[in-house]
C-alpha cells in the first residue's frame, strides 16, 4: 500500500515514517497501543498492547510486554505483565534499519507464547500495522488474544508541540539528553479479540504512543515517578494527551498543575497549560494503593471562559499486576466529555456540552505514597 505523506506543522525532529523504527542508542523505547474497540453487537472493549525495552550501551538490559483486554459490559479486566531479562530478549526484537520491513517482537514468558507481542508493517508502510498478542490472565485463568490491522490517517500528535523535550542538558548524546514522543491518534482499527472461547470481530479508532530516548525522572528528593495521564479522542476531531507533573501524588478534589498537547482538527500540535483535579470514586488495590476513577481537566481560554474535560473510567479495576514488581499501575479504558464553561458575574455560571468521545486513564502511584481521599 502506498504510504500516506505525513507533514509536520512545526520544525520537529520527529519525521515519519522514519522514526516509527527503533533507535538503538536510546536508553528507553516503547510502542504502546491503547484504545476503545466496538464489537459488531455494539459491545465496548478497552485494550492495551505495549512492548518496551531498557538499554545500556546499546544492549537491552530489560524488556517487558503489557497486554490487557477490558470487557466493559461484563466489567471484567484481563491482563499480564511479562518481564524479560536481557539474555532472553532477541537481538532483533525491534527493527532500526529503515531499508528493511518494520517490526517489533517480544516473546512470551519461559519459552511460551504467554505475553508475546508482534507488530509488523503491512505493504512496506510502518504506519500500517498488524499487531498481535496473546496471554492468560493470572487471576482468572482466561486466555485472551488480539489480532488488529491498524492504519494511521493524518498527522501525528507531537507531544509538547514539537515531539522533543530536553531531560538532561549535561548529556552530549541527543538520545541521552532528550525525550522523543509522538502519538498516532487516528489509527483505523479492525480485527478480532478473543476472550476464552469467544472470538469477537471489533473495529474503532485507536491510539499508539512511540516514546524513546531519556525517560523523565522525578526532580525532588524522593525521585518517585508518580504521575497521571489522560488521553482523549473527541467526536469533534480534537485529540489530546494531558499529564500531571512527576512526583505529584494525586489527592481527591485537589487541583494539580498539568500540561496537555492538543492535536487540532487542522493537524497542528499545540502545547498548553492545564489544571487536573482527581475526583471520586476511587479504586483501592489489595496492597492499599488508591487510584482515581474520574478526572477533571480545565484549560482557560478567556478571562471568563474555560474548557473543561471530564474523564471517567469504564471499569473500576484496570490495574496491571507485575509479578516482579517492576511495572505496575492503573491503565484502562474511559470515556470523555468536553464542556465550555462561561462565568457571568459572581453567581451565574453556564456549562455547555460541546463534544464527547473515547479516553484512556494511566496512573503511576508509588506503593509507599499516601493518597489523600476527601471525607
Amino acid at each position: 500500500m502506498e504510504q500516506e505523506k505525513q507533514k509536520n506543522t512545526v520544525d520537529s525532529p520527529i519525521q515519519l515514517p522514519r522514526d516509527q523504527y527503533a533507535h538503538d542508542a536510546a536508553p528507553t523505547e516503547w510502542w504502546w497501543h491503547i484504545g476503545t474497540l466496538t464489537g459488531i453487537d455494539g459491545r465496548q472493549f478497552g485494550f492495551e498492547v505495549n512492548a518496551c525495552a531498557v538499554r545500556a550501551g546499546g544492549a537491552v538490559e530489560l524488556a517487558f510486554t503489557e497486554i490487557a483486554v477490558t470487557d466493559v459490559k461484563a466489567q471484567k479486566h484481563y491482563q499480564i505483565v511479562n518481564d524479560l531479562m536481557g539474555a532472553t530478549v532477541p537481538a532483533d526484537w525491534a527493527e532500526s534499519d529503515t531499508s528493511k520491513p518494520w517490526h517489533v517482537s517480544l516473546p512470551g514468558s519461559a519459552g511460551t507464547a504467554d505475553g508475546c507481542v508482534e507488530m509488523t508493517s503491512i505493504g512496506g508502510n510502518p504506519l500500517h500495522m498488524n499487531v498481535t498478542a496473546q496471554f492468560t490472565d493470572a487471576a482468572s485463568g482466561v486466555a485472551c488474544a488480539l489480532q488488529l490491522n491498524l492504519l494511521q490517517r493524518g498527522n501525528p500528535l507531537l507531544v509538547w508541540g514539537t515531539g522533543c523535550k530536553e531531560i538532561d542538558p549535561k548529556q552530549p548524546d541527543p538520545y541521552q539528553k532528550n525525550n522523543y514522543y509522538y502519538s498516532l491518534t487516528h489509527l483505523q482499527a479492525s480485527g478480532t479479540l478473543t476472550i476464552g472461547t469467544e472470538i469477537i470481530p471489533v473495529s474503532g479508532i485507536t491510539w499508539m504512543d512511540h516514546e524513546y530516548g531519556a525517560f523523565p525522572q522525578g526532580s525532588g528528593p524522593s525521585k518517585q515517578n508518580a504521575w497521571t495521564l489522560q488521553d482523549m479522542q473527541l467526536d469533534n476531531g480534537l485529540h489530546l494527551s494531558n499529564y500531571t507533573q512527576f512526583e505529584t501524588i494525586p489527592e481527591e478534589n485537589i487541583p494539580i498543575p498539568s500540561n496537555a498537547t492538543l492535536l487540532l482538527q487542522n493537524g497542528e500540535s499545540v502545547f498548553v497549560d492545564t489544571v487536573t483535579t482527581p475526583l471520586g470514586p476511587t479504586y483501592t488495590t489489595p496492597g492499599g494503593i488508591v487510584y482515581f476513577l474520574k478526572f477533571k481537566i480545565d484549560m482557560s481560554i478567556a478571562p471568563h471562559a474555560t474548557i473543561s474535560f471530564r474523564v471517567n473510567s469504564l471499569c473500576p479495576d484496570q490495574v496491571f499486576v507485575d509479578p516482579l514488581k517492576l511495572n505496575s499501575g492503573y491503565e484502562g479504558v474511559a470515556d470523555a466529555q468536553m464542556f465550555v464553561i462561561y462565568q457571568f458575574g459572581a453567581r451565574d455560571t453556564r456549562e455547555l456540552l460541546v463534544s464527547s468521545g473515547d479516553a484512556w486513564i494511566e496512573q503511576s502511584i508509588p506503593p509507599a505514597s499516601k493518597t489523600r481521599i476527601a471525607g
